[in-house]
């Protein structure tokens, strides 16, 4: 136990300070030279604590579960960086579409850990596909023809949270707390997306510090998964 709290801790400055870097290059005077480059370090090195998690813990199979979800992210996050820097919807719409499958990579994971499906895995995700199509007209978000679509990914987001909360709820433990935390950041992560990519900001500003909230929410929405693998003896 000794060892993996050390190495997580360790791990965790260190992937904490190349978050750091990554929001420093973000800035206008920076991103075009260096944004991607960096965004993909952060996504490789998730990717890489998961492999020494596993190797620590000698958990291998819950990695061995996660890694299509977590190298669907990082080729995600690959899109999602070109489209910062080059603005081309073209890969905005390419970065989500593997993310949404990451969802369903994660759903994958969770459901092979329980298999329970009840009341709370339908009403989470009705609520917050009600408040996101609320929000759409209240905002005024320009979201044109990716409406359907956006409600889509909103279902499968909403249920992948509804089974992070519902699995700590069933299996209280420290591996369900990190899945737990890893779900909600994640939530909050792509419920800023909504904003960062469909809604006209007053100033850069603004945008820029949602932009941040999205960065730090997602890249510790990965390393709870990640830590998550250091407790979970196995999956089913």
């Amino acid at each position: 136990m000794l060892v993996r709290m050390t190495v997580q801790g360790l791990m965790a400055l260190l992937y904490a300070l190349e978050i750091t870097a990554l929001l420093w290059v973000s800035h206008p005077l920076y991103k075009e030279k260096y944004y991607v480059g960096v965004k993909m370090l952060c996504s490789v090195s998730f990717v890489g604590l998961a492999l020494l998690f596993a190797a620590v813990s000698k958990h291998w199979t819950p990695f061995f579960g996660y890694l299509p979800a977590l190298l669907l992210c990082a080729f995600g996050d690959f899109f999602m960086g070109r489209y910062q820097v080059a603005r081309k919807k073209r890969e905005l719409f390419l970065g989500i579409f593997f993310f949404l499958c990451a969802h369903v990579g994660l759903l994958a994971v969770l459901f092979t850990l329980d298999d329970t499906f009840n009341a709370f895995n339908l009403l989470l995700p009705a609520a917050a596909l009600a408040l996101f199509l609320i929000l759409k007209f209240k905002a005024r978000l320009h979201l044109g023809r990716a409406l359907a679509p956006a409600c889509v990914y909103c279902l499968f987001l909403s249920l992948m949270l509804s089974k992070c909360l519902q699995y700590l709820y069933l299996h209280p433990s420290i591996a369900a707390g990190w899945i737990a935390i890893g779900g909600l950041l994640f939530f909050v992560s792509d419920t800023t997306i909504i904003f960062l990519y469909f809604y006209k900001f007053s100033s850069k500003d603004k945008a820029r510090r949602v932009h941040y909230v999205n960065l730090v929410t997602y890249y510790f929405a990965m390393l709870a998964f990640d830590m998550s693998i250091l407790y979970l003896v196995r999956i089913p």
